[in-house]
């Protein structure tokens, strides 16, 4: 697995992956994402003239939304596995 920038230290090879550390990962990553895409999509109807605050916010919420339903089932995974549910030794978390 390749390493990260704000958790350094790589999984060893040969042993699952941590989960809480891929479900940090997995948070931060898609936060850094959605900002970023949102930021994008804003600037562009901007651009285009006439986006009110509330359409603003609109594509904001829209963009938390599908980013929730987008790491939902992932994110259940690791959780599953950060807890030590079914199946954790012998399949370990998904892969990401």
């Amino acid at each position: 697995m390749s390493t990260d920038q704000a958790d350094p230290s790589p999984d060893r090879p040969g042993t699952a992956p941590d989960p809480e550390r891929l479900q940090r990962r997995l948070r931060r990553r898609t936060a850094e994402i959605e900002r970023r895409e949102v930021e994008e999509a804003v600037t562009t109807l901007d651009a285009r003239g006439d986006l009110t605050d509330e359409q603003r916010e609109t594509v904001r919420e829209l963009g938390s939304a599908l980013v929730g339903r987008l790491t939902a089932a992932p994110d259940r995974a690791l959780e599953r596995e950060r807890r030590g549910g079914a199946g954790s030794a012998a399949s370990g978390p998904p892969a990401l």
